[in-house]
């Protein structure tokens, strides 16, 4: 029987080619909405598609510059849109991407990086100390270290990005025409460890891009939803459902902890999640209380 299908959607066969699409097709469409909050007041930026692509873009650029064309980069910390960021410079650039869980404890880390063989790793503040160990270890193959938010004691993420714009300015195109490899290695993922260390799986860029065409053909997704990205995205589940959301023009926001998802998915108007059914139940529930 030949498999139904109800939307079309092109097939390709890497996410450079999935994201140019969208760029293409969306350009204007907000890609994030980020929010800024202080004592005084909380404020709300919106990414376009074309917006985003320069950013990454600009910070593939500056990441070659530093001699990372080719090598395989960590990246460690919450939800936000730094992570996503770094990803999708990852894989826009022929960089095998290596998502590492959050809650890793130090050692474990320091062992994932080393079996991982990562030549750099981006993190958020919350791992400089633990960064701080591992680099005065010396046990990994580790040569860059980049923050995604300020600090004295490493390189920032911003100021790449800035040293990427200009290198883009006077005519450096290398990771603009970054040719990428289909079927060969593009990301690293450790699954839990159900017998002892957690296990490594090799994914292709081909892999990740037919798993969004194939999805295209037979769910709705429309460039009006709002997405909530609650899903670790170093899982493979998550980070996939966010290129799916870029793949459709669909706009993401970040939630501030799990204790305010339904808050946030009121805050962004989110018409659109991908969750488990765990959480799913316990929204169910708390209507059900809310009705009665």
């Amino acid at each position: 029987m030949k498999d139904k299908t109800f939307f079309d959607y092109p097939v390709f066969d890497n996410i450079k080619q999935v994201i140019y699409h969208s760029v293409e097709k969306y350009p204007n469409n907000i890609a994030f909405r980020l929010k800024e909050k202080n004592e005084e007041e909380t404020k709300y930026i919106d990414i376009t598609y074309t917006e985003f692509l320069e950013e990454v873009n600009r910070f593939g650029t500056g990441l070659y510059s530093l001699g990372l064309k080719g090598k395989r980069i960590g990246i460690i910390s919450k939800n936000r849109y730094e992570w996503v960021l770094a990803h999708l410079t990852n894989l826009l650039g022929g960089i095998v991407s290596v998502p590492l869980d959050k809650d890793l404890p130090l050692e474990e880390l320091e062992n994932s990086l080393i079996r991982s063989k990562a030549d750099a790793i981006i993190f958020d503040c919350k791992f400089e100390e633990s960064l701080k160990e591992i680099r005065a270890n010396g046990k990994t193959n580790l040569k860059e270290y980049i923050s995604m938010d300020n600090t004295e004691e490493f390189k920032e993420l911003s100021k790449i990005k800035e040293s990427g714009k200009k290198l883009l300015e006077s005519g450096n195109n290398k990771y603009l025409n970054a040719e990428i490899k289909d079927k060969e290695l593009a990301t690293l993922v450790f699954t839990s460890g159900t017998t002892s260390e957690s296990k490594v799986v090799m994914l292709s860029q081909y892999n990740i891009a037919r798993n969004i065409s194939d999805m295209q053909l037979v769910e709705d997704f429309r460039p009006t939803d709002v997405n909530l990205a609650f899903l670790p995205l170093h899982h493979t589940f998550g980070s996939t459902g966010q290129l799916i959301m870029l793949s459709s023009g669909i706009a993401t926001a970040f939630p501030d902890g799990l204790r305010y998802i339904a808050q946030n998915l009121k805050e962004y108007g989110v018409t659109f999640f991908v969750g488990v059914p765990l959480l799913i139940e316990n929204i169910y529930k708390k209507l059900n209380q809310e009705i009665e």
